[in-house]
């Protein structure tokens, strides 16, 4: 797992992650304060997905498992849903980045698949 360390408490975050296969990962978190949540957007390729709100998950992509080869985590201390714009910045909620191999170890070990 792959922790990303420059989320700020900025409310719009644009940045690329590098994966294991070479390629990028075009990303945007963004905090809606309205909702006093967390969403975020991300290209890999070709293939786009809007507006996915952040959630305490082993894998918040694991519907797109045999699509994307990666995985996005989300984890925290506690077990209190991302709500607050310094969620990430002050270390509260950590992303991850998953390869291939550890979303498959996941679907194994908590999922049973």
């Amino acid at each position: 797992m792959n922790r990303i360390t420059s989320l700020t408490d900025n409310a719009r975050q644009s940045f690329q992650i590098p994966i294991e296969t070479g390629d990028k990962i075009d990303f945007k978190l963004y905090y809606y304060i309205t909702q006093k949540s967390w969403f975020f957007d991300f290209t890999y390729n070709n293939y786009t997905s809007n507006g996915n709100r952040v959630v305490l998950t082993p894998n918040a992509l694991r519907h797109l498992k045999h699509i994307i080869p990666f995985g996005i985590a989300f984890m925290a201390e506690g077990y209190v849903e991302p709500f607050d714009i310094t969620d990430f910045s002050s270390g509260r909620v950590s992303m991850y980045v998953l390869n291939q191999e550890e979303v498959q170890e996941i679907e194994s070990n908590i999922y049973g698949a």
